[in-house]
């Protein structure tokens, strides 16, 4: 027999948005094969293998299912397209991903961020809860898209258009993550893979594993499945940052000489600068351990008893270090400055202190999801009923050290933010950044995070098939979940270098902790020399919540850790829900016509504690409760035109749940330069949209098809966050900054559109000789458009945060005699991020990446080679317009090697 090949281990599936799942007279045919049976004579003489196959079987459950979805299947054991499960969702039309440190982390799904994930069709639930974290590792964004391994993936759904049966919370779209299952192959599977990372950027190699096992007994009624993986991989990243990005001009850089001079242009908009220059090197090491296991037993046709548990260990270590220079909205700071025509504060010298900064950070988390269940079906499979229960519990600990040195003088700096380029720094000869006796202690923080999600939640789905009737199929069911989110903070945070003796710290006379740091190649060689051989901490070496005594041992500024109520909460969310649906299958004349009607209802009451802080500086306890009602009607049909040619249509009534992290009622201030803060949101309401999907498609071959999609969402409610200056009830104004604290919070914001159009093409070159006929593409495309009540600080009509206007993903392969080989190619438009301080409009300049495999399978052994971002592009944000760089940064490519064995 001839040995298939799977270039790129995936394909790219349209599946069944399935009724809940129930037990079968006898197992049921794929979708594959049955399309395979109704396939014109012709294509079924076309004989493919490997990724053409997987591909053209892709297209035929595309063909047969009524809903609107795709999916990334991983039809070779433990192998996944790209690094991880976001950068894989990337190749889905309509599919946009965030990246942090050169890796996807989260996805949006046609330009909307509130969406859910789940695994096996139950909420994946997150240390944060819902959404992202703390900003503590923002850097890092430790989301559940990153957080479980991608070995345990059997299946990736996209499902884009709710129906009435699927969990309430995705404003646009779910995740859904499917494990394997000892009955998707009966008889025994054993497989192990391996493979060495090597990262260029830092010159480091990482190595990841897996191993799986699948069986069934008893004349295949019962079956068992363990799979465990393992990874140590480094992550890396080069960057001109800053840390607040933009900040409005304040009245303090007026003078007398120049009383406008934070408006030169005098439209009642201050101008902007950027807080602090920063040049920073991150190193990670991220250790993952993962695993999962499943049973089903099914002793007659009509009954399976299954569960399944899946767990996903993170530990990482990571150290960052940067030499800064605090700009400040002082005019007496500058020598001299100038001004953008679109008031950018773009160059200049400035008066300010040098600053060498290290942080130590350490992070474990532990995420575990079982879930157990049966589907029971009469004799005839007339009705069915399928009962289960599941529990989830994700936590988080955060650990992070934070020293800083600051010159005891300061000096002339001349800065230019290089119109997007990297940012241009130089200092005088005077300053030798590498004498302690130059530098003192200024600020010294060890902060402690936990943050724990845990659900608990149970629901039964039924199912009648009516006889003799053009309804297909009738489904109900009902659901409850509680889902508890809570943080806990110890946070110390003191400031050295005062005027008295007490509070400052000469370097080079008090703890032997610092070190000269040594980047040379800082930025592919790109960054100042200034800020590339500096003094420095070394943090890493500090024992564990121990930064501040160690430098400042028995001098009474470091208080003892306790929980802080003002950077603590706890969110209790309770869901009652239930649904009714109802499906059908008639004709149109001689053209078949299918779909369904179906209304979901859900209610939430939520309970959110925190604490307000009293005039005195003493907090208080604060309870919010809220809730809400929805029905959430939805509908689909699908037209077959002719046996190539079909038409579908939806229309459904969507809704989004805000981020735990915002649902919090506290108020944190940030009491050191850039004196900013947070604070959370309890009144928040759902997201809620009407949606509307329609798309024509055409297969006019076995394995080809041109689709072209369309949908229009009419977005009543989003939540997007805005900061203002506030001086809170008991505070003072902060030194320098008359206008207050800038605080940033989510609110809801009312009315906006969504409408886009999403391109297939799919064709393997079967048309072409021998051995150009190995030779396949793949390709999609994205446009999206939105508008919103959201305005920013100048009045200019801003997008849904997170959306790309342009979107599109090139697969090129090739395969034949067991070789295959891939080259990806995704560009990303630019996109609004999110709202800074002042409300000024934060972006992502277009991004693109190239990615490429080859490999070769011989027997039972598979040989691969993946390498992922060949074009080392630079990712690149900035504040309103192009010249005002926030962050440039390189991560650098990544290659691998390593070998798949299955028996």
């Amino acid at each position: 027999m001839k040995t298939c090949f799977l270039m790129g281990s995936v394909c790219l599936v349209a599946m069944a948005a399935a009724a809940p799942a129930i037990a079968q007279d006898k197992p049921a045919p794929s979708a594959a094969s049955q399309a395979a049976d109704a396939a014109p004579a012709e294509d079924k003489d076309i004989v493919v293998t490997g990724f053409r196959r997987s591909l053209a079987e892709a297209l035929d459950v595309k063909r047969l299912t009524d809903q609107f979805q795709d999916s990334i299947v991983a039809t070779d054991v433990a192998k996944l397209p790209d690094n991880n499960i976001a950068e894989s969702l990337q190749r889905v039309s309509g599919v946009q991903i965030r990246r942090a440190l050169g890796e996807g982390t989260s996805v949006s799904i046609r330009g909307l961020r509130q969406n859910r994930t789940e695994i096996n069709g139950r909420t994946l639930v997150n240390p944060n809860g819902r959404g992202v974290g703390i900003a503590a590792v923002a850097d890092s964004d430790y989301g559940p898209l990153s957080l479980f391994p991608s070995e345990l993936i059997g299946r990736l759904d996209v499902i884009k258009l709710q129906g009435a049966e699927r969990t309430d919370g995705s404003l646009s779209g779910t995740v859904d993550i499917i494990t394997r299952k000892p009955f998707d192959k009966r008889g025994q599977l054993v497989s192990v893979s391996g493979s060495s990372v090597y990262s260029d950027q830092d010159k480091r190699w990482g190595y990841d594993g897996s191993a799986l096992y699948s069986n069934t007994f008893a004349n295949d009624t019962f079956g068992i499945l363990l799979n465990a993986t393992y990874s140590n991989k480094p992550v890396n990243e080069d960057s001109f940052n800053s840390f607040t990005g933009y900040t409005p001009l304040t009245s303090a850089f007026n003078t007398l000489a120049s009383p406008k001079a934070n408006d030169p242009n005098g439209d009642g908009i201050p101008g902007t600068y950027i807080a602090d220059f920063r040049f920073q090197r991150l190193r990670e090491k991220r250790e993952k351990i993962g695993g999962n296991g499943a049973f089903q037993w099914r002793p007659t046709d009509n009954f399976e008893l299954y569960g399944d548990a899946a767990y996903s260990h993170l530990k990482t270590t990571r150290t960052r270090d940067w030499f800064s220079v605090p700009l400040s909205s002082n005019a007496g700071d500058y020598a001299s400055y100038t001004l953008s025509p679109n008031e950018i504060l773009t160059s200049g010298v400035i008066n300010q202190v040098a600053q060498g900064n290290a942080e130590s950070l350490r992070v474990k988390s532990d995420t575990i999801s079982s879930a157990i269940g049966f589907k029971w079906s009469t004799n005839d499979g007339r009705f069915t009923a399928h009962p289960e229960v599941n529990y989830s519990r994700a936590t988080m600990d955060v650990t992070q050290e934070f020293v800083r040195v600051q010159s005891i003088s300061k000096y002339l700096f001349a800065f230019d933010v290089n119109n997007g380029g990297i940012p241009k720094l130089t200092a005088p000869a005077t300053l030798n950044t590498t004498d302690p006796t130059q530098f003192r202690y200024s600020n010294v923080f060890d902060n402690f995070n936990r943050n724990t999600g845990e659900e608990t939640a149970g629901k039964i789905d039924f199912s009648f098939k009516p006889a003799g009737s053009f309804l297909s199929r009738i489904d109900a069911g009902m659901r409850y979940s509680a889902l508890v989110t809570t943080r806990a903070t110890v946070q110390n945070q003191v400031a050295f270098g005062g005027t008295t003796p007490a509070n400052t710290i000469v370097v080079a006379n008090g703890p032997q902790i610092y070190n000269v740091r040594d980047y040379t190649g800082l930025l592919g060689g790109g960054a100042p020399a200034i800020a590339t051989r500096y003094l420095d901490t070394m943090v890493s070496t500090l024992p564990v919540g121990g930064a501040c005594n160690t430098i400042a041992p028995n001098s009474g500024l470091c208080p003892a850790g306790f929980v802080d109520p003002l950077q603590s909460f706890r969110i209790s969310e309770k869901t009652m829900a239930a649904y009714l649906k109802v499906n059908f299958a008639t004709a149109l004349g001689a053209m078949p016509l299918t779909g369904n009607v179906g209304i979901r209802y859900t209610d939430t009451a939520r309970v959110a504690n925190g604490a307000i802080k009293r005039a005195s500086g003493l907090a208080d306890p604060l309870t919010v409760k809220t809730s809400s009602i929805d029905w959430l009607p939805s509908a689909v049909a699908k037209l077959e035109i002719t046996d190539k040619l079909l038409f579908r249509v939806g229309y459904a009534k969507v809704l989004g749940l805000p981020d735990s992290v915002d649902l919090s009622p506290n108020l944190t201030l940030n009491r050191l330069t850039p004196y900013n803060g947070n604070a959370g949101n309890p009144q928040l309401q759902p997201l809620r949209a009407d949606q509307f999907d329609a798309s024509l498609e055409w297969y006019f071959a076995r394995g080809s098809a041109l689709t072209v999609g369309a949908f229009y969402k009419d977005v009543k409610t989003f939540i997007f966050n805005k900061a203002n200056y506030e001086i809170p009830l008991g505070e003072v104004a902060p030194p320098g900054q008359p206008e207050g604290y800038l605080v940033t919070r989510p609110l809801n914001g009312n009315g906006g559109k969504v409408k886009g159009v999403e391109v297939l093409f799919q064709t393997p070159f079967y048309f072409l000789p021998s051995p150009f006929d190995g030779f396949g593409v793949v390709a999609n495309f994205s446009y999206i458009d939105s508008s919103t009540s959201l305005v920013d600080r100048k009045g200019q009509s801003l997008p849904f945060q997170g959306l790309s206007k342009i979107n599109y993903n090139l697969v090129a392969y090739f395969e034949k005699y067991g070789f295959g080989a891939r080259v990806a190619y995704n560009y990303r438009d630019k996109f609004f991020d999110s709202v800074g301080p002042g409300s000024t409009a934060i972006y992502y300049a277009p991004f693109r990446t190239v990615d490429a495999s080859i490999r070769y399978e011989f027997g039972h052994f598979t040989i691969f080679a993946d390498a992922s971002n060949l074009t080392n592009e630079v990712q690149r944000r900035y504040v309103e317009s192009p010249e005002a760089t926030s962050f440039y940064g390189l991560q650098g490519r990544r290659f691998s090697l390593g070998f798949n064995a299955k028996f």
